[in-house]
This record gives C-alpha cells, sequence and structure tokens, in this order.
C-alpha cells in the first residue's frame, strides 16, 4: 500500500508533466494572434519588414536581458566566446528568420502563411529523426499525418479563391524550415545553458544583425504610425520573446517532434483569428481539419492511445449474427 510520502512524491512529477503542455498552448496562443497583428501593421503602416523585425527582436531582446540580468546574471558572464557563437547561430536560425518571414507576410496573405506554416511540424519531426533525437514510430507517423491532412483540410476552403503560389510564399517556405532547424538544433543547448542565458544571447546577436540591415535599408524605420500601430509592435516583441521561452521550456521536457507537432495548431488558430479580424472566409472544412489536428497532436504525444484504441476495437464484443443467430468467430 502506497504510503503518503509516495503520495507526495507523485504529485511534483504530476505538475512537471502539465507545465510543459501549458507552455505549449501559450506558444500556440501567442504564435496564432502575432500573424494577424503584423499584416495589421502592414495594411496601416509604412514599416517595412526588415524594421519591423528589428524593432520586435529589440524589444523581445530587452525584455529577456532585463530577465535574465536580475535572475541569472552569473550564467550570462560565464559564457566562453565558442557558446557566444553557438547560440548565435542558433539564434540565426530562430530569431533572424523573422525578418524573412515579415518580408513574405508583406507579399501573400495571412491564410497562405498559415498553410504554409502548417508544414513546420512534419520537418520537425524529420529533421529530429535525421539528427537521431527521435525514433519514428508508425504511432506517431500517423499523428503527424493525421495533423498534416487536418491541416490541408482546415485551409484549404479558405485560400481556394487565391494564387496557389504567391511571391511572398517562398520567403515563409524558407522561415519555415529555418524554425524547424531551430527547434531541433536548441533542444540540447538549452538544457546545457538554461532557457533565460540561452534566449537572451540568440536575441541579442541576431538584434545586432538586423540593426545593421535596418540602417543599411532605406526608409526601414520612416513611418508615421498611429498609436495603436505603435502598441501592437510592443505586443509583436513582447509575445515573440514570451514565444522562445515558453517553446524552450517545453523542450527541457518533451521531444522537438512533439513541440513541432504541436504547433499544428497555430495555422488553425490563426486562420480563425484572420476569419474575426481580417474577414477571411470560416466553414465546415475549417471545423472539420481543426478538429483533426487536435486528435492528431494528441496521438504524437501519446502514441499509444492508438494503440489502445486499436486494441478496443479488436477486443470489442462481436455483432450477433441477424440470419444464424450465431456469433462470428474472430
Amino acid at each position: 500500500m502506497p504510503t503518503s510520502e509516495d503520495t507526495a512524491d507523485r504529485l511534483p512529477k504530476h505538475a512537471s508533466a502539465v507545465v510543459p503542455l501549458a507552455c505549449l498552448i501559450g506558444v500556440v496562443l501567442l504564435l496564432s494572434s502575432v500573424t494577424p497583428v503584423i499584416k495589421y501593421v502592414f495594411q496601416h503602416s509604412h514599416v517595412q519588414p526588415i524594421g519591423l523585425a528589428s524593432f520586435r527582436v529589440m524589444i523581445g531582446f530587452l525584455l529577456l536581458f532585463s530577465i535574465t540580468w536580475l535572475l541569472d546574471r552569473r550564467g550570462l558572464l560565464s559564457l566562453s566566446l565558442g557558446n557566444l557563437v553557438r547560440l548565435g547561430l542558433i539564434g540565426f536560425l530562430g530569431v533572424f528568420s523573422y525578418a524573412i518571414a515579415a518580408w513574405g507576410l508583406m507579399n501573400t496573405t495571412v491564410v497562405h502563411y498559415a498553410l504554409i506554416y502548417g508544414l513546420l511540424p512534419s520537418l520537425t519531426a524529420g529533421l529530429s529523426v535525421l539528427f537521431g533525437h527521435d525514433r519514428l514510430t508508425v504511432q506517431k507517423s500517423v499523428g503527424i499525418i493525421l495533423s498534416l491532412v487536418g491541416c490541408v483540410v482546415a485551409l484549404s476552403l479558405a485560400s481556394h479563391k487565391e494564387a496557389v503560389f504567391q511571391f511572398g510564399d517562398w520567403f515563409v517556405l524558407l522561415f519555415t524550415v529555418m524554425m524547424s532547424a531551430h527547434i531541433v538544433c536548441s533542444s540540447g543547448i538549452v538544457k546545457r545553458f538554461g532557457v533565460m542565458v540561452s534566449n537572451t544571447v540568440m536575441f541579442g546577436s541576431s538584434s545586432l544583425l538586423l540593426s545593421f540591415g535596418s540602417v543599411a535599408w532605406p526608409n526601414a524605420g520612416q513611418d508615421d504610425s498611429s498609436l495603436l500601430v505603435m502598441v501592437s509592435v510592443l505586443y509583436i516583441g513582447c509575445a515573440t520573446a514570451a514565444v522562445f521561452l515558453l517553446r524552450c521550456r517545453s523542450l527541457q521536457s518533451l521531444s522537438p517532434a512533439t513541440v513541432g507537432t504541436y504547433h499544428n495548431l497555430v495555422p488553425v488558430c490563426t486562420v480563425m483569428l484572420a476569419f474575426l479580424c481580417l474577414d477571411e472566409p470560416l466553414g465546415g472544412g475549417t471545423i472539420l481539419g481543426g478538429f483533426m489536428v487536435l486528435v492528431g497532436a494528441e496521438v504524437v504525444r501519446r502514441p499509444q492511445l492508438l494503440s489502445l484504441t486499436a486494441l478496443y476495437w479488436t477486443k470489442s464484443p462481436a455483432v450477433p449474427d441477424l440470419e444464424g443467430g450465431k456469433e462470428p468467430t474472430t
């Protein structure tokens, strides 16, 4: 019979299992809202993509640096030059790539952006298997495929009137590939240096590069933005920093393939927000696809669910034979 000490030991484990999933939900909500907000900024201002990306990353860096300096100043100062370079390269994949994403979103629709970004889980899972971080099982493959099909179903109806592939879509595709590589490569290094220190350096190095780019780019930061646009840019920067913090926290307990698969929810939520704020179409196919994405993401997170479901159907009571009065043999 378990003692009270055994029960107490289980509570922190249960809590630690819930926290990474809560972080992933936060990532989904923030990423889903950031894309329509960026599109709004482009529609109501003259901010250039590299200028917006520079503001976005700089705000995130200032927020992260302030928190890290208070909580883990020693870890930040103990980094060697080699560690700084390594973190900077990984930050280039995940942070600097936001300039590419902004350029793509400026030249395409929110729906196209969401559709291409829906490829992130499959690319992440493939890279994770390629680098030996995960083992590709049948159950996990079914979950990934189900989620991908759900994304197609959810977005195809809303985008059927648009061109098949627009100019900005190529930049969104490049951004998706870079983000997949960032998720896979940052898993181990975050566990080594910590969430705050890793993200601070990633944002700092990318902010420096983007600042140089915005200075060299003509009229990158020149704009007569309204107060609402400036508040939107501030929200984009803070949300970006929060996304990286929450994602890295989830990577400490979950595999890169699982984290990437939960990004399947982002296109569905983005389309729903675009429907409410940008008059994007929303039909029955979108709702059905969203349900498929949810089921697929849960199968990838807990592959045993698929096995239990199959076992339930194979062991369920046989249906009586109405003609002969006998049950079919199994």
